[in-house]
């Protein structure tokens, strides 16, 4: 008589697959979810600079384009236009070349725009996605819009995000596009 207890091997490999499958159903919407953090994050960072502008423009009639001249600059913020999240301060001296930006970090590459309030003003910040995940979408906003931040996607996971990111269904252009912020 045969009292062996356990499972047999086969027993054991479905399982495993079983596991597989299910873990591989979970990945798509487990980085969906951190990318929609990352998300806020570039959202909390925009509306925290717009603020900024608005107290340096009230003080010089004009927005800056240097990170260090406003009042809640990051510590690692180099004396430039650009700033790249997730960088050391050495790294981020080359934050402007968007193949160190891309591969030494995992956030955004926020770039502020100024001009002089009496020139036809586009001045705005732009977060540019970059980093070794899968998306490559644009948060930007203009200083002196009321409205939402914009969200501009490239390909359909980006658009996917960006109308979660709005809080709608489906995917819409924004209403200005990325390109009208200028100097």
């Amino acid at each position: 008589m045969n009292n062996r207890k356990g499972f047999t091997l086969i027993e054991l490999l479905v399982v495993v697959l079983i596991i597989g499958i299910l873990a591989a159903m979970a990945m798509p919407a487990y980085f969906k979810a951190v990318e929609r953090s990352r998300t806020a994050e570039a959202d909390t960072l925009i509306g925290t600079v717009v603020n900024a502008q608005q107290r340096y423009k009230m003080k010089t009639g004009n927005y800056t384009t240097t990170w260090t001249a406003l009042d809640v600059a990051p510590a690692n913020a180099a004396a430039a236009s650009t700033y790249c999240t997730k960088l050391t301060k050495e790294q981020n001296k080359s934050c402007t070349d968007t193949k160190v930006a891309a591969t030494s970090g995992n956030g955004f590459m926020m770039t502020l725009i100024g001009t002089s309030t009496n020139t036809g003003n586009n001045s705005g910040i732009t977060a540019k996605r970059v980093g070794t995940g899968q998306y490559t979408y644009t948060i930007y906003k203009k200083y002196d819009d009321p409205g939402q931040p914009q969200c501009e996607g490239i390909s359909a996971d980006d658009k996917e995000l960006c109308a979660d990111y709005k809080g709608v269904d489906t995917y819409a252009e924004p209403t200005y596009p990325s390109s009208e912020i200028s100097a």
